[in-house]
């Protein structure tokens, strides 16, 4: 059985500024910091008026949350690319795990409920959203808590909002998907509802295909740690991937397995798939380039 062969690359001129190009700068935190604060100030007010009032979050919930997470992502210099279809009907979505920027990314996709774990109550600013967007949080450690949960987001599936989940349990670099937990998907069963599998990606702009190692949430990092090194980082990609619907008759064993295989060859994909490498170069001038463009288009 012969190897298949990695495409091989193809040279081609960076699409931007020299700048954006760059490896992670300091400067950047001068303007990214300030920034995130004074939105994650207008976060509270925003959330009192459209979440903490209701007993339920509903459609203006979700959607004044998908616009803030849009500006955060925005103000970090990461770009959503978004391939499949996105489910309009509720389903429960099926994610890998790399970074609690994930949340802002399918959030700004999908509008629905995120099943957490306890700890992340306790995150400041996060936490307190969290439960006021109507993140359910499961505990772990105790199983008893863990099937009130999933009984719950199944109802909550059943009466028409969509389920996010991270079945890693865990967050990974990016290179791999980890074991998926079967107990979650018990959602999607219970609730006779389509479960979508979400491959995720962080990228460089300059390296397609190839996971970003800055964006990762992983081992002994701390959210404001990563937050300072987050806000010195290049302009990146966020590879979102929407793949084929699952039927809720597989079962949840065959559900988390079937999901995670998705996933796993939907990143290999990525990585396989990518043939193309940026090349900067220093003769070009957008002005002129621009000038040239415009002439060209007028000539005759």
């Amino acid at each position: 059985m012969t190897r298949r062969k990695k495409p091989a690359s193809v040279l081609v001129t960076y699409p931007g500024r020299r700048w954006r190009r760059s490896r992670p700068k300091a400067l950047r935190r001068i303007w990214r910091l300030p920034v995130l604060v004074f939105y994650l100030l207008l976060a509270f007010p925003l959330a009192v008026w459209t979440c903490r009032r209701k007993s339920e979050p509903d459609a203006v919930s979700y959607r004044a949350f998908a616009w803030w997470s849009r500006r955060a992502l925005r103000i970090f210099g990461i770009h959503l690319r978004v391939d499949g279809i996105v489910p309009k009907l509720p389903v429960l979505v099926a994610a890998n795990h790399i970074s609690y920027l994930d949340i802002l990314a399918l959030a700004t996709l999908v509008p629905g409920r995120f099943v957490a774990k306890r700890e992340m109550r306790a995150w400041p600013f996060f936490g307190i959203m969290g439960e006021w967007l109507g993140t359910l949080f499961i505990d772990r450690g105790d199983a008893r808590a863990s099937q009130r949960t999933v009984r719950q987001a199944g109802k909550i599936l059943a009466a028409g909002t969509s389920i996010i989940i991270f079945p890693e349990g865990t967050t990974s670099d990016g290179k791999w998907v980890g074991d998926f937990f079967a107990a979650p998907f018990e959602i999607a069963y219970g609730a006779v509802a389509s479960t979508i599998p979400v491959a995720l990606r962080y990228e460089d702009v300059l390296c397609p295909g190839q996971p970003d190692p800055l964006c990762p949430f992983i081992g002994e990092d701390s959210l404001f740690g990563h937050l300072w090194r987050l806000a010195a980082a290049a302009p990146l990609t966020l590879r979102v991937e929407f793949l084929p619907a699952l039927a809720p008759e597989l079962g949840r064993r065959k559900l988390a397995a079937t999901a995670q295989t998705a996933i796993a060859d939907a990143l290999q994909r990525m990585e396989q798939g990518a043939s193309v490498t940026y090349l900067h170069d220093p003769r070009r001038h957008s002005i002129r380039d621009a000038w040239a463009a415009w002439r060209q288009g007028h000539e005759g």
